[in-house]
């Protein structure tokens, strides 16, 4: 038998966060004899590789060592393909993707999580109850085992959402409130200082995740269905969204690389709020500016990853590397996707002015 047999096990456990107790009861062995053969103390008797394999939705022959590396390599194309799907792909791409995946790797939180998000999209279109109980299912699976705090957040959420679609409210609430309230978390905590001379550094890291939280949750609320969308309410819109990109600009200053996009967004919503208001002069100034922050984002990907904000506030942090698997603009622009949101018929009074016309061959330069 192979004689890593024992590190393979404790690998698959720890990737698919599953606790040694766990695997023991689902096998039928005791928590100590797992903890025996990840310490390489001993080996599993030869009737348990079909059970152990099962469980990790593996071959015998991977559990003993062979071709483990591809089964790596495949869970990981797959995971590459979901966040690509999540940003570009249709509802029933994802959907498709996800359910083939799930039959690959059944015990992987990560697609069982995005499965849960894709069958409850397919509720809301069909109502059709089996999918909203199987997307029920798969998050509390996530909720009650996983051990990735980010997973398990998204398993949360979709939950709660799911609740609040069936009118559960007080279920929504309640799993909510399995999260942790945010003065307890852990960018606060490192934010004290642990002695490691970062402490900068860290509060650097809070405020800017503070910023951005704080500027998207004002952005919500002005979009949020119990603010009305009618002319009662736009200016109040626009007023918040306003106080939104002078807190961006209060922060990260003139050079805001990746956030250029949330003012990108929000000069959008000004434009809509003015147009349906006939205010045509104030409309094609936000597109201008909004047309203005969207190449700015665009350029910022292309040239500032890896470079530091120069904000005194931020100038500690740095503009992230794009990541080697996929990022937001690896297929479509900021101007790309900008583009479509100015094809709405909303625009059509202005679309022949010279200003407007000018606005759109700037994004076409670097729409892809």
């Amino acid at each position: 038998m192979n004689i890593k047999i024992g590190a393979i096990i404790k690998k698959l456990r720890q990737e698919n966060n599953i606790t040694q107790d766990t695997l023991a009861t689902a096998i039928g062995v005791t928590p100590q004899a797992i903890s025996r053969w990840e310490s390489e103390g001993g080996y599993p008797d030869i009737e348990l590789l079909p059970p152990l394999a099962d469980f990790f939705s593996v071959s015998t022959d991977e559990l003993l060592g062979y071709k483990l590396s591809e089964r790596e390599e495949e869970l990981a194309n797959i995971k590459k393909e979901l966040r690509r799907l999540a940003e570009v792909g249709t509802h029933q791409e994802k959907l498709s993707f996800a359910r083939d995946a799930f039959v690959k790797f059944p015990n992987d939180f990560k697609i069982k999580v995005y499965l849960a998000a894709c069958l409850s999209d397919e509720w809301s279109n069909t109502h059709e109850k089996s999918l909203i109980h199987e997307s029920e299912t798969l998050c509390l699976s996530v909720i009650d085992d996983c051990h990735d705090e980010d997973i398990r957040y998204e398993a949360i959420c979709t939950l709660s959402s799911i609740y609040n679609e069936l009118g559960e409210i007080k279920k929504a609430r309640s799993t909510l409130e399995l999260l942790s309230p945010m003065k307890y978390c852990r960018e606060t905590a490192l934010a004290c200082g642990i002695g490691d001379g970062n402490t900068e550094l860290y509060i650097q890291d809070e405020i800017d995740k503070f910023t951005d939280g704080l500027g998207l949750s004002i952005h919500n609320l002005a979009l949020h269905e119990d603010l009305p969308d009618d002319s009662s309410t736009w200016n109040k819109k626009i007023e918040m969204l306003t106080i939104s990109n002078r807190l961006y600009k209060m922060i990260y200053g003139d050079n805001l690389m990746f956030y250029h996009t949330r003012l990108s967004r929000n000069y959008w919503l000004f434009s809509t709020y003015q147009i349906a208001q006939g205010k045509n002069a104030e409309t094609l100034e936000s597109l201008e500016k909004m047309c203005y922050h969207a190449i700015e984002y665009d350029k910022a990907y292309i040239n500032d990853h890896g470079k530091y904000f120069t904000s005194i506030l931020t100038d500690k942090l740095i503009y992230p590397e794009p990541s080697k698997d996929f990022h937001e603009c690896t297929e479509h622009t900021e101007c790309y996707h900008i583009l479509k949101k100015m094809k709405h018929p909303r625009y059509d009074c202005i679309r022949q002015d010279s200003r407007f016309i000018s606005i759109v061959e700037k994004l076409n330069q670097y729409s892809k």
